[in-house]
């Protein structure tokens, strides 16, 4: 079943392009500090389930799609940064204490919680404006996400926590970006 994990860190990374795409052509709108602090987050997260050896694909995936998505909106100026965003930076500090003190494994929980709440000014933004969502970027990965949770080795921490998570945080997102067009209010 490990296949299923690399086709969805497969599909995760190719799904940045059309995103880094959006974001360049100024089509598409994104919270700075979510992909900022996911880009950290991903990377502690990543290191924790490499030493845990467990599923890797979707966080290296996801590190590398975050870094490049930070950059491109850097690059436009997509810029803010808000009480909100400092607490979330102080989550990021947290789950490196957290991996200090309790190892890869504590590192992976508290990692993988401050990744969905990392992801909150992003979907707040898409309560605001359900235009910034970009349902079919969402939708891959969801899609991305369930794939690797059902390539995990075993129902452990190490292998199916993030991509759980994560499948249910952009499910969330793809239902608050459809909520306009399916006339939920």
């Amino acid at each position: 079943m490990r296949y299923l994990a690399l086709i969805g860190a497969i599909i995760a990374l190719c799904t940045n392009y059309p995103l880094i795409s959006g974001i360049l052509k100024g089509e598409i709108k994104q919270s700075f500090a979510t992909w900022f602090l996911w880009a950290v987050l991903d990377a502690i997260i990543f290191t924790s389930i490499l030493f845990q050896h467990g599923n890797i694909w979707l966080p290296i995936a996801y590190t590398l799609g975050s870094t490049l998505i930070t950059i491109a909106l850097l690059y436009k100026k997509q810029f803010s940064w808000g009480k909100f965003e400092t607490f979330v930076c102080v989550l990021v500090i947290i789950c490196l204490i957290a991996w200090f003190i309790g190892g890869a494994y504590i590192a992976t929980i508290a990692g993988t919680v401050a990744v969905i709440i990392a992801g909150l000014p992003l979907f707040m933004e898409i309560i605001k404006d359900p235009q910034r969502g970009s349902p079919s970027i969402w939708i891959m990965f969801s899609i991305a996400n369930i794939l690797s949770f059902l390539g995990g080795n075993a129902w452990t921490i190490e292998e199916r926590l993030y991509p759980g998570a994560t499948a249910i945080f952009c499910l969330l997102i793809v239902f608050a970006s459809l909520r306009k067009k399916l006339h939920i209010n």
